[in-house]
């Protein structure tokens, strides 16, 4: 099992050697400041690939970048991929690491700032879904008591890919990992390019509870996070700060969360990763997908049912936000909101789903990071082109835009001590003469 650790170790030092330095950024009172000590919002979508060759090719496009950046994205949370770093055991693809360097920098050249995440989902292949880990080093994992897919009868459809979960082959494999990554900090190796644009490192994309089977309390989110996640991410962020102070780490907890707070309920975490001094460098990571929703979802050429709305808007929705502002009191840090949308459905539906998370992000104050396709979508393209301030000198009070209008507001205290300007973004596709 100490192979885990080393391997654990590893994908985050090469993370460091090949895609390092970072954007001069730092979080003070729940926001992400520049060096000027501007609040600085981002709007901006996840770019994950899933499969072979583990990276978006469109980034290496400059004229889809330019659009992107031209649309007021300017942020990307960009899989990086452990099955592209290390397809073999301490053999590292290079072609995959200089590829992604070269998105990287033009993300950079276009000014949008990038952070990188550990993606996975139902973690390998060989428990139904792509290799979040590289096939070879789940093989070596110690086999679960009961073969793949137990306790299910059946493999999971591609529609509810989300019950791989429940194996007991997944859950012990997650269980297996947040037990074994102590040492090998040696392992780490040096900068040798630095890139202005990274914002972060996200530790981990919607990490599981662990081994339920074997402890069913861990269905509790508060208890998965204080006994599984925490542990493993103060280890974690133990290593990539022994070689990297400075970059904002990212961190989650389980997807079910996020709705309440409490012992049981809530995150589980009592600290950032690393403790309390690294609080002006971490962020919460937290998706929103209404849970109805996604189980149902509601076709596009019909409206959502007026129940299915009130449980969305009125009762989820809001229970989200206001428990991260809760944790964000109880423990330091930013937070931002890395994944929501993922509706493929024609509009009106997928539209009224967008919307209502963006105006809430607005209201909190968050930063986002849209899932799902948009770019070949005109109007989701203008929905998630908004316009919004992104560099705020001083401390900022409400924020919105409502599309329907055109009507955008913001309210800050002047911070008289900041010598940069508040920048607001305003779009060519909402605004296209130029007419506010």
């Amino acid at each position: 099992m100490q192979a885990v650790s080393v391997s654990i170790l590893i994908y985050f030092a090469l993370l460091i050697a090949n895609c390092c330095g970072s954007a001069d950024v730092h979080v003070n009172s729940t926001f992400i400041l520049d060096s000027s000590n501007r609040v600085r919002i981002y709007h901006g979508a996840n770019f994950v690939v899933k499969q072979f060759p583990w990276y978006p090719p469109e980034l290496l496009d400059p004229n889809y970048v330019a659009e992107l950046s031209k649309s007021g994205l300017n942020v990307i949370r960009l899989g990086m991929m452990w099955s592209g770093v290390e397809p073999q055991p301490q053999k590292y693809n290079m072609t995959y690491l200089n590829t992604m360097k070269k998105i990287i920098a033009l993300l950079e050249s276009n000014n949008i700032f990038v952070f990188l995440d550990m993606h996975q989902d139902v973690l390998s292949n060989r428990t139904g879904s792509y290799d979040g880990i590289p096939a070879w080093l789940y093989d070596r994992l110690p086999p679960p008591e009961h073969p793949y897919p137990w306790p299910l009868q059946t493999a999971p459809s591609v529609e509810k890919w989300f019950l791989g979960y429940f194996t007991e082959a997944c859950s012990h494999a997650f269980q297996c990992l947040y037990n074994n990554t102590a040492g090998a900090t040696d392992a780490m190796a040096s900068t040798y390019k630095q890139y202005s644009n990274l914002l972060g490192y996200e530790l981990i994309n919607e990490p599981w509870a662990g081994n339920y089977i074997a402890d069913p309390l861990l269905l509790l989110p508060g208890i998965a996070g204080a006994i599984n996640l925490q542990p493993f991410y103060d280890k974690l962020a133990k290593a990539i700060r022994s070689v990297d102070e400075d970059t904002l780490i990212f961190y989650e907890p389980v997807t079910w969360g996020v709705r309440l707070n409490g012992k049981y309920f809530g995150s589980g975490f009592t600290h950032v990763p690393g403790g309390n001094d690294y609080r002006n460098r971490s962020v919460f990571s937290y998706h929103y997908y209404c849970t109805i929703l996604s189980l149902e979802p509601v076709p596009g050429n019909t409206s959502i049912p007026v129940f299915d709305r009130v449980l969305c808007d009125d009762i989820e929705g809001p229970a989200l936000f206001s428990s991260v502002q809760i944790d964000l009191e109880q423990l330091g840090g930013s937070a931002f909101l890395t994944e929501f949308g993922a509706c493929d459905d024609d509009f009106p539906t997928c539209d009224d789903q967008i919307n209502w998370s963006l105006q809430s992000a607005d209201a909190f104050l968050q930063s986002w990071t849209y899932w799902g396709e948009f770019f070949n979508d005109p109007v989701k393209f203008k929905s998630l082109s908004r316009v919004y301030a992104r560099a705020i000198a001083g401390r900022p009070l409400t924020m919105g835009y409502i599309a329907s209008e055109k009507h955008f507001y913001l309210s800050y205290v002047i911070d008289k001590s900041i010598k940069e300007p508040t920048e607001i973004f305003i779009p060519s596709v909402q605004f296209p003469k130029g007419n506010y």
